[in-house]
């Protein structure tokens, strides 16, 4: 049987509960996601059936689209990243 250092169990158990708050906060990121998308698909599909739109017109909205898509897309994924890599140290520091 191994001997925790004093204070030891208490920092794990903190950044346990800290940890699985983040868990759970990251059903808002999903949710985030998923708004996101769907609203990229409504506008896009707004965009396709718009017939009164010239050709170039229609084209430059696609690529503000798209770019906002992109800006947003990598907004989220720079967030699962963090909590990715975070995570991960949190169970790799179990391992120990």
């Amino acid at each position: 049987m191994t001997r925790d250092r004093p204070g030891q169990t208490s920092t794990e158990l903190t950044a346990a509960a800290t940890m699985q708050t983040e868990a759970t906060a990251q059903r808002l990121v999903f949710m985030w996601g998923q708004v996101l998308f769907t609203e990229l698909r409504r506008v896009w599909a707004q965009l396709d059936t718009e017939e009164a739109l010239a050709y170039e017109d229609k084209l430059a909205a696609q690529v503000h689209v798209l770019e906002e898509a992109t800006a947003s897309l990598g907004q989220l994924y720079d967030t699962l990243g963090r909590s990715r890599r975070r995570f991960t140290r949190q169970l790799q520091s179990l391992h120990m």
